[in-house]
C-alpha cells in the first residue's frame, strides 16, 4: 500500500508540473490571458484562507493539491476505477476531478458553478486541462509500476 501512494504522489506531481508548464506557455503566448486558474486560486485562499495576495500561495496550493490529493487520491482509486490501462483510469480520474472543481473551488473563488462566471472557455479550457493531467497521472503511474517502483 505504502509503495502505491508513494507513486500516486509522484504521478500527482508529474502530471501537476505538465499542466504547470502548458499554462504557463499559454499565459507567457498572450493566449487568454484574462483566464488564469492561479489567480482563481490566489482569489480563492484569500476569501477562505485569508492570505495576503500572493501567486506563490497559489501555486503552492496548486502544486499540494495535485501532487498530495489527487495523487494520493488516484493511487487509492486506481484499482477500482474502470478501464483496462491506468492511463485510461487516469483518463476517467481526470474528467471526475474535474467534475469536483467545477462545483466546489470556481463557485468558491466566486466564479459561478462550473466557472460560468468567466464566460464558456472557463470550464472547457479547465476540462482539457484535467484530461491531460489525467492522461499524465495514469501513463506516470503505469511507468512507475512497470519498473521504478
Amino acid at each position: 500500500m505504502g509503495t502505491r501512494l508513494v507513486r500516486g504522489m509522484l504521478a500527482g506531481f508529474v502530471a501537476t508540473f505538465v499542466i504547470s508548464m502548458i499554462l504557463i506557455l499559454r499565459l507567457a503566448a498572450g493566449v487568454m490571458p484574462w483566464y488564469d486558474p492561479i489567480e482563481v486560486m490566489n482569489l480563492a485562499a484569500q476569501d477562505l484562507l485569508g492570505t495576503a495576495d500572493s501567486r506563490l500561495v497559489a501555486w503552492g496550493i496548486h502544486y499540494v493539491v495535485g501532487t498530495l490529493i489527487w495523487g494520493l487520491l488516484f493511487a487509492l482509486l486506481v484499482p477500482h476505477l474502470p478501464g483496462r490501462t491506468e492511463t485510461r483510469r487516469g483518463l476517467e480520474f481526470g474528467v471526475a476531478s474535474w467534475l469536483v472543481v467545477m462545483v466546489t473551488v470556481f463557485p468558491l473563488a466566486g466564479s459561478g458553478l462550473f466557472g460560468l462566471g468567466l464566460g464558456l472557455i472557463a470550464p472547457l479550457s479547465t476540462l482539457l486541462a484535467h484530461i491531460v493531467f489525467g492522461a499524465v497521472i495514469g501513463a506516470t503511474y503505469a511507468w512507475l509500476r512497470r519498473g521504478v517502483l
